[in-house]
């Protein structure tokens, strides 16, 4: 199962210094900035690890440019860890932008990127004074994804932000597939010489004075262009506000699957925000005892999830309502929509007008972004799972007792687990992450050889699939429960070579070669983690090895959330995030040996491990 029909490939992350080359204007509102340098090349970065030579194979592919704040003597950047970059993300003074390679030419050793010219901005200013000779460190790609896959037709549309990807995209257009391409500019003088393929309509949209982001273009244009027959592709990028309406036009009334369709907000407006170089959430002047407050409170997040879950950013995407309106429209008792909807304003995501409606404020709009709302509904999976980590997590610290399992089974319906709906929406986010892996998973030295694999975890399905692909003698057996399999073989196209077999988390396969386990052990205690290990270790064939996929926990680049993962995983299990020190005592205790580590990039780590024989101990 795949979440979209652009195969992904991705790579360690890198950082690099490169020095500006030539400065040019393509049009009057696009600035050229081409840069190269043996920075291009692999070399080991100053802290010790490898940094592998520049690669950029998507259209769209993405990189940051880091750059010197006002008040810094010398540029706030990342440095170079194992397949990662170690962000100083507490440091006020960082400033990094996301910008398109417009042109990679390896031959050369060259990458253009396009800049829309604005006066405001680190990067408008940078690219308004930088001159050939200076350097500039970035960071990425990390990934690149591949041509859509089985499209009878593709349907582009961007601003002015998405021109260089697009502009990229034409030049290496999938052969013999025609397209509707719509590009919004701020003026005539602001179009292109584009390469525009046999088959490719191509159509600018000028703003005419009126500010980027401000206008309903590409709305009207995508609306009003012809729905040609068979499988479409559609690829969105510019202003995030500017692009919602799309989306869930595209989603809603023309009943586009995820896999379908790729929006990417490159930007949102902000009339009235100053130029920081930063967020300050909770504000400076806020005292420690708001801060915590603030912190502690709860009510916030439930209220908004509670919206989300209800559709209410959706009933007043038209315009404003009474809350008689948004009750019937949500099938929901008045008085508690009244009631949230009166907390909501408080909150500043949505107003109340002088005849008693309410209506979305800039900053509630965003409760209609798709992704934000699928990471915070309470209807899917995952939510409930967090939902119930949280409620377990102050018995697990006090007694150690991780009673969530249990807890959980009681708190959601069993419709709720098994319904295949919400499987289903599962196993689909799951895959796009098992996506980012399967690729670099399927080069391992570990897989060369291997006859048969058993694999469970995190998007098993995805990383089967690619495997097979790229070992034409590998047998798989996905290890899963019932309700997963059964989304899976009405979803997933089957494949000889691989199947399906009921399993849960502490089961042992049939013997095989190797068994590959994919984010398994974080939900399960260390004595729960040892003994389907070594369940694992006595059916495997001669010879055989354990592949453990995950991220091994590192105190000096973990975010909040990888805390908060790791605490609602304790809650729920008794399980949780791992360091080195503690995935060798749990490998130990499970009697495996022979450890040989592999870095995958974005922080994931392949761990093979062999069943410790008696000859072993002597």
């Amino acid at each position: 199962m795949s979440s979209s029909l652009r195969p992904i490939d991705v790579f360690p992350i890198t950082t690099r210094v490169l020095d500006v080359l030539r400065v040019s204007d393509v049009t009057p509102g696009m600035r050229r900035v081409t840069l190269g340098g043996p920075g291009l090349a692999a070399h080991t970065a100053d802290t010790g690890y490898p940094v592998q030579a520049f690669r950029s194979d998507g259209f769209d592919d993405e990189f940051k440019i880091i750059l010197k704040h006002p008040d810094a003597d010398v540029v706030v950047a990342p440095a170079q860890a194992d397949g990662v970059l170690n962000w100083p993300m507490d440091n006020p003074l960082l400033v990094a932008r996301t910008y398109t390679v417009r042109r990679w030419d390896p031959a050369a050793g060259e990458i253009d990127v396009d800049v829309v010219r604005h006066d405001s901005g680190p990067a408008g200013r940078w690219a308004q004074t930088v001159e050939p000779g200076e350097q500039v460190q970035i960071a990425g790609p990390k990934a690149s994804s591949g041509q859509p896959e089985g499209a009878d037709w593709i349907l582009a549309a961007g601003d002015e932000t998405a021109l260089p990807a697009i502009g990229r995209w034409l030049e290496n257009w999938p052969h013999g597939v025609p397209g509707q391409i719509f590009i919004e500019v701020a003026e005539q003088s602001h179009r292109q010489q584009l390469t525009q393929p046999d088959g490719v309509q191509l159509t600018w949209l000028v703003r005419d004075g009126a500010p980027a982001g401000t206008t309903s273009l590409l709305h009207d244009a995508v609306r009003a262009a012809p729905w040609w027959e068979g499988r479409v592709f559609v690829w969105l990028a510019g202003e995030s506000l500017t692009l919602a309406p799309i989306r869930r036009w595209l989603r809603h009334e023309k009943q586009l699957p995820k896999a379908q369709l790729d929006v990417t907000g490159y930007w949102r407006r902000q009339p009235h925000a100053e130029d920081t170089g930063g967020l300050d959430v909770l504000g400076s002047t806020a005292t420690h005892t708001l801060k915590l407050q603030k912190l502690a409170d709860i009510v916030p997040g439930f209220a908004i999830r509670t919206a989300i879950t209800m559709g209410l950013a959706a009933a007043l995407e038209s315009g404003p309502r009474t809350s008689g309106q948004i009750a019937a429209q949500t099938a929901a008792p008045e008085t508690g929509i009244a009631k949230l909807l009166r907390y909501l304003a408080s909150l500043g995501l949505v107003s109340r007008t002088a005849d008693g409606r309410y209506g979305l404020t800039d900053f509630g709009a965003e409760l209609n972004n798709d992704h934000l709302a699928g990471e915070l509904d309470f209807a899917a999976d995952h939510a409930l799972r967090e939902l119930a980590g949280l409620l377990c997590l102050t018995d697990a610290v006090e007694s150690g007792r991780h009673g969530g399992s249990a807890w959980f089974s009681d708190a959601a319906p069993e419709t709720v687990l098994t319904e295949p709906a919400v499987v289903a929406e599962r196993i689909a986010d799951e895959a796009t992450k098992a996506g980012y892996l399967a690729g670099p998973l399927a080069h391992s030295p570990e897989l060369r050889g291997l006859g048969s694999l058993a694999v469970m975890g995190l998007g098993a399905a995805v990383i089967a699939s690619v495997l097979v692909r790229e070992h034409d003698r590998l047998q798989v057996t996905v290890l899963a429960t019932p309700a997963e399999i059964e989304v899976l073989r009405a979803s997933a196209p089957a494949h000889e070579r691989v199947r399906c077999a009921p399993a849960d988390a502490g089961d042992a396969p049939e013997p095989t070669d190797a068994v590959l386990l994919v984010n398994v052990l974080n939900g399960s205690s260390d004595a729960d983690a040892a003994r389907h290990l070594r369940a694992i270790a006595d059916r495997l064939n001669p010879g055989g090895r354990i592949l453990v996929l995950t991220e091994v926990f590192d105190a000096q680049r973990a975010y909040p959330h990888d805390y908060a993962e790791d605490l609602i995983d304790f809650g729920l299990f008794g399980g949780g995030s791992r360091d080195h020190g503690e995935y060798a005592s749990l490998f130990a205790a499970a009697g495996l040996g022979g450890m040989r580590g592999e870095t995958l990039g974005w922080g994931f780590t392949l761990v093979s491990l062999a069943p410790r024989r008696p000859q072993d101990e002597g």
